[in-house]
């Protein structure tokens, strides 16, 4: 918990950023595949649709570990092992990696954007760079699953990035003190 001086809230509803991440899905997905069926064979997108779909379970389980660890792992860089600051569970039916203790913003940006560029950012320009259908779905999927993480980069823009952040225990978001 922050002590002393004036703290300020950005904080944002987590079924609001479902919602938006949900609308953004549908232009996104289609100009991807759009993109990719102009450049490579739309036939190679449809094998790999298929695997893709067939093992959805798969990388929906392992994926949701992944991206949370991805949080937690990179944060705890920056607080020299710490590990009881770094704390996962589930907010109803939404995953979380929470950091108890404070980074500085800079930190705290490079972990929330972790998840979004090693599952979703580099896996989609693998698909389009070598015409992996299957490569690109995944990228495509973790992009729009970030959703929450774009969220709070978007709220991040303006904050110094030698200015200390909280990680909001509860919401999606953070707090940071001002002086």
């Amino acid at each position: 918990m922050i002590c002393g001086n004036q703290i300020k809230e950005y904080t944002f509803s987590t079924t609001k950023a479902n919602w938006y991440s949900f609308l953004l899905a549908i232009p996104f997905t289609a100009l991807s595949i759009y993109i990719f069926t102009l450049i490579w064979d739309i036939e190679d997108f449809h094998t790999s649709r298929k695997l893709f779909y067939h093992s959805f379970i798969y990388i929906f389980i392992f994926g949701i570990i992944v991206h949370e660890l991805l949080h937690g792992l990179t944060w705890l860089l920056f607080l020299k092992g710490n590990f009881k600051s770094i704390k996962f569970g589930l907010n109803g039916l939404t995953p979380y990696c929470h950091c108890k203790a404070p980074l500085k913003a800079k930190h705290y940006k490079l972990g929330g954007a972790m998840p979004l560029v090693v599952m979703g950012i580099l896996p989609l320009l693998a698909g389009f760079i070598f015409g992996n259908g299957y490569f690109l779905l995944l990228g495509i999927f973790f992009t729009i699953t970030a959703g929450g993480d774009i969220i709070s980069l978007l709220m991040l823009r303006k904050i110094n990035n030698n200015q200390w952040v909280f990680d909001h225990p509860d919401k999606l978001g953070f707090y940071i003190k001002t002086e």
